[in-house]
């Protein structure tokens, strides 16, 4: 049986995956604040590149379910999810 949910329905689970990726994001920011005295370590430069992967992934998710959420109101002055304008 198919689960057929609403935009705004998969516009709040987008929300949630977002939430998720946000406690990552705190998660990684504590432990690079731990190694204050090794800031140049490899470890230091591998959890910068993923908090910015992170950071990344949390704007997409915010966007989509934002965009999802909001789909059937009127889109006038606001910037098109999808333009290439």
């Amino acid at each position: 049986m198919k689960d057929n949910k609403t935009l705004r329905q998969l516009g709040e689970e987008y929300e949630a995956a977002a939430a998720e990726v946000k406690r990552r994001i705190v998660s990684r920011r504590q432990q690079l604040k731990g190694l204050r005295d090794s800031i140049c370590s490899n470890e230091a430069y591998e959890l910068k590149r993923e908090l910015q992967l992170l950071y990344a992934e949390h704007r997409e998710a915010k966007e989509i379910a934002d965009y999802l959420k909001s789909y059937y109101e009127p889109h006038e002055g606001r910037r098109e999810f999808f333009s290439y304008k």
